[in-house]
Order: C-alpha cells, then sequence, then structure tokens
C-alpha cells in the first residue's frame, strides 16, 4: 500500500469538507439556498392560507427567508401562523384539505376562538385535531424538503470539489497529465469528507498489519 494512500484520502475529505463549506455560505445568496422549499408549500396545501392571515399577502417570502436562515425554526413559525390565522371563512377548505376534520365544526371552533368566546369541549376536541393534523403536515413538509435540500447540496458540493481539484490539478502540471486523476479526487472527496479521518485509521492499521506480516 502506498505511503501516501492516507495523504490522498485526507485531502480528499479535506477538499469534500471545504466544498460543502461554500455550499452553506452560498446558501443566503444562491438557488441552492431555496432547494427543497416548493416541497414544503406542496406538503401544506391550503394550510398556507391560514398563514397569509397571520403573517399577511407576504407569507411566501417571509417563508422564503426563514428557510434560508434556519429551517427547525420555521416549523414554530408555520405552526403558529395556522393557530393564529384559522378563521370561520378559510376552516372548511383546511379540514378538507387535512381529512379527518368535520369542516363545520372546525369553522364553529374557529369563529368561537376569534371572538373570544368559551369553547364547549367538542369545539376544544376539533381544534386539538386541527393542531395534531398541522404538526403532522408540518414534519412530513420539512422532512421530505431537507432530503431535497441535502441531496441537491451534496450535487453542488461535488460540481465544486471536482472543479477546485481540476484547478489545483493544472496548476501542478500545466500539461495536464494530472488532470485525470484529479477529477477523480474531486468526485470521490464529498463522499469521503463525513468518513475521511475514520478511513485513513483504517488504512494506517491495514498498512501496518501488512508490514507485519512481511
Amino acid at each position: 500500500m502506498p505511503e501516501n494512500t492516507w495523504e490522498i484520502v485526507t485531502a480528499a475529505g479535506a477538499l469534500g469538507t471545504a466544498a460543502f463549506g461554500i455550499v452553506e455560505g452560498l446558501k443566503r445568496l444562491a438557488w441552492i439556498g431555496e432547494a427543497g422549499f416548493p416541497t414544503i408549500l406542496r406538503i401544506l396545501g391550503r394550510i398556507v392560507d391560514t398563514l397569509a392571515v397571520a403573517y399577511g399577502p407576504d407569507v411566501e417570502a417571509l417563508l422564503r427567508a426563514q428557510y434560508r436562515g434556519e429551517p427547525k425554526e420555521l416549523a414554530r413559525v408555520i405552526r403558529q401562523g395556522a393557530r393564529i390565522g384559522l378563521t370561520a371563512e378559510n376552516a372548511s377548505q383546511v379540514a378538507q384539505a387535512l381529512g379527518l376534520i368535520d369542516a363545520p365544526t372546525l369553522a364553529e371552533a374557529a369563529e368561537a376562538l376569534n371572538a373570544g368566546g368559551d369553547l364547549r369541549p367538542e369545539l376544544r376536541n376539533v381544534l386539538g385535531r386541527f393542531e395534531l393534523a398541522v404538526d403532522a403536515r408540518i414534519d412530513a413538509a420539512l422532512t421530505l424538503a431537507q432530503n431535497e435540500y441535502a441531496s441537491a447540496a451534496r450535487l453542488t458540493a461535488s460540481v465544486i470539489s471536482v472543479g477546485i481539484a481540476l484547478v489545483v490539478g493544472w496548476r501542478m502540471d500545466p500539461t495536464g497529465a494530472q488532470l485525470p486523476m484529479a477529477a477523480v479526487v474531486g468526485f470521490l472527496a464529498v463522499p469521503l469528507a463525513p468518513v475521511a479521518k475514520d478511513l485513513v485509521t483504517a488504512l494506517k492499521s491495514a498498512s501496518q498489519a501488512l508490514k507485519a506480516r512481511q
């Protein structure tokens, strides 16, 4: 096993880590920051109507900004907006979209809640089911959106790492002889980044074991 194998793996892992850092830095500036966001709007569906009541007509811009900044905080913003923005006018459509919730009862509960009146047990129960259903939609939306973002981030980081590796390879050897190897290192950098340290340790252990048998 070549002595510099673990050095190559370490360098590739560092390149992958740096590429991920660049992607994270671009999150607020480039399209990558909104990767997965359309899925949130699709999964939420009519719940967005309640958010427009709570936060105003620019609610989508608010959600996009929150998604770019802190996706975990976005769950609280959506949950709070859905509760505040539920009205007798949008309750029926929201109930039908969520399912398993009686639309007239939810509309009555929303009207009573906004009027500040006492809620009888039936209305409190339907509001509880509404909140549970909204929470489930939020969890599903954010999980799917984050999966899509992670895939887009890995792809973008791979492109960046390959580009950096090719530039370095060309600077080291303008004849282009190093470019194929540089491309391989750049391609492997992103998947190696999370496991580079453990892999280097394993390679060193394997190398020492082989030397001991010689």
